[in-house]
């Protein structure tokens, strides 16, 4: 799932918790259900076959360890977005309010941000079981299309983009 996913449908679940901490831990949660569905990120342009382990089936990949320049490109363009959704979605809310949303949107990322990130998971999983065990967790719920599933991937963020995003909108507008 990309970035600006986790993050909008963290930033919903945040909001409908109505209390922080709920609010991060349900973005936690939501990352992990989200990411049990089929979607895209830059594993698809590596992948064969996908599938998701909890199904019993394998993927296969063509993955070499390297984040490439179109990885890149992808991730910044992803940043890009998110960055703008939430600079509308604070210009239009209330200081009050920000705080479940930011919330939400960090404990949709995290999981992310410890175990994706280019920079640092591998180095995080070398130097901690514990890391390492979570990624085993992770990556067993992980269902990234294939490449020849984008179009499925890609509808099936959309689709979650715009049901969060018009549930963030009653939220901003409600008195």
């Amino acid at each position: 799932m990309l970035f600006t996913s986790h993050a909008i449908v963290g930033a919903a679940v945040g909001a409908a918790a109505g209390d922080p901490i709920y609010g991060f831990l349900g973005g936690i949660v939501s990352h992990h259900v989200l990411d049990a569905i089929p979607h895209f990120d830059q594993g698809t342009f590596y992948l064969e076959r996908s599938g998701p382990q909890y199904l019993g089936m394998a993927q296969i990949s063509n993955y070499r360890g390297d984040f490439s320049r179109r990885d890149w490109v992808v991730l910044f363009i992803d940043w890009g977005i998110a960055a703008a959704v939430f600079g509308a979605v604070f210009w239009a809310t209330p200081v009050s309010r920000w705080e479940l949303i930011v919330l939400g949107a960090f404990g949709g990322l995290l999981p992310d941000l410890i175990d994706s990130s280019p920079l640092w998971s591998k180095k995080l999983r070398a130097a901690f079981g514990a890391v390492a065990a979570y990624h085993t967790f992770h990556a067993f719920f992980h269902w990234t299309v294939a490449r020849k599933e984008l179009w499925l991937g890609i509808a099936t963020q959309a689709a979650l983009l715009a049901v969060s995003l018009a549930y963030l909108l009653g939220y901003l507008t409600k008195s």
